[in-house]
């Protein structure tokens, strides 16, 4: 490569969020808008189709991508009780400000007809931000209660710790927000969003094992981009941390995949060709473990949600495929 790509700062490793600005970002990207970019068609929009709550993808549509892959204040926390962007413009800020540095170095690398090699910083980088990228996405907390539920729980766990003798005003201010569904989200996001940025030493520990290998297409099949975004392929078994076959695929543009993968033995090319249907078998899983999808094809969205080929895509939380 031309120059290494960056490696993260210290905001990400868990520097205090502070600071001030004059207005506070409110729609946040859980996809960021730097990755879209590579997705967009020739009139820099994307074709995007989402689920609804029938289970069914809708017609794809074309959009900018300042609609597309967002929450209003999906990631704003309480900072002295008031709403805060902190983990917006400072934690995901800084992900977002290294993937536009990482992101046209690698493409570069490999339209120059080279294969890009990460120094140890780079890696490192890449790997924390790819699950990062996992956990980002709503995707990750399907599974768990909502915002609301995480703030009944808390405010709830609260009441029931206070002394009887506790003064009137300090229940009173607790059984108000009780009853109160807005606040109770507001609490219960903050909850969600610190415990999902938090840093897990065990989870940086396992990550160690893992090396960056590049899964290109070299056909008119594409990688389409989703909600799940960096996805956990299990290859025959769970797709944790703790499975020795798992794999975690972050596609950076149509024709290019980042794999994380644990080669120890260095058997699996740093480039690998990909076949049309293992392609396909990629963009399945993502489709089925989605919410969003998009591409720059028209085709090959409204193939994957099935307004075309009539293919009917359950949810599933786990699929299998065959390694690379």
């Amino acid at each position: 490569m031309s120059r290494q790509p960056p490696a993260l700062t210290t905001t990400l490793r868990g520097t205090k969020l502070e600071g001030a600005v004059s207005k506070r970002i409110k729609n946040h990207h859980f996809v960021p808008k730097v990755l879209q970019k590579r997705f967009r068609t020739e009139d820099n929009r994307i074709w995007y189709s989402e689920r609804g709550t029938d289970g069914r993808f809708s017609q794809p549509e074309l959009r900018n991508i300042e609609k597309t892959f967002r929450i209003r204040n999906y990631y704003t926390v309480l900072e002295n009780g008031q709403p805060s962007d902190a983990i917006e413009r400072l934690f995901y800020g800084e992900i977002d400000n290294f993937l536009g540095d990482f992101i046209p170095e690698v493409l570069g690398t490999f339209d120059a007809d080279k294969v890009p090699r990460l120094s140890e910083a780079s890696l490192e980088s890449a790997r924390t931000v790819a699950m990062e990228m996992a956990k980002r996405t709503p995707e990750f907390v399907k599974q768990y209660e909502s915002d609301q539920e995480i703030g009944q729980s808390l405010v709830e766990s609260v009441l029931a710790g206070l002394e009887d003798e506790t003064d009137f005003e300090k229940r009173s201010h607790y059984l108000e927000i009780l009853n109160d569904p807005a606040l109770l989200r507001q609490y219960g996001r903050d909850v969600r969003v610190r415990a999902t940025v938090k840093r897990s030493e065990k989870t940086a520990e396992a990550l160690k094992d893992f090396k960056v290998r590049w899964a290109v297409s070299e056909t008119h099949h594409s990688f389409i981009l989703s909600s799940m975004m960096a996805y956990r392929i299990g290859n025959g078994g769970p797709n944790g941390l703790i499975n020795p076959n798992m794999e975690i695929w972050l596609p950076i543009s149509p024709k290019i995949s980042m794999v994380l993968t644990r080669d120890k033995a260095n058997r699996i090319p740093d480039r690998v060709v990909e076949a049309p249907s293992h392609i396909r078998e990629v963009n399945e899983y993502a489709a089925r473990n989605s919410s969003q999808i998009a591409s720059h094809s028209k085709r090959l969205i409204e193939s994957l949600t099935g307004k075309k080929a009539k293919l009917k895509l359950a949810y599933q939380p786990e699929h299998k495929l065959s390694r690379i």
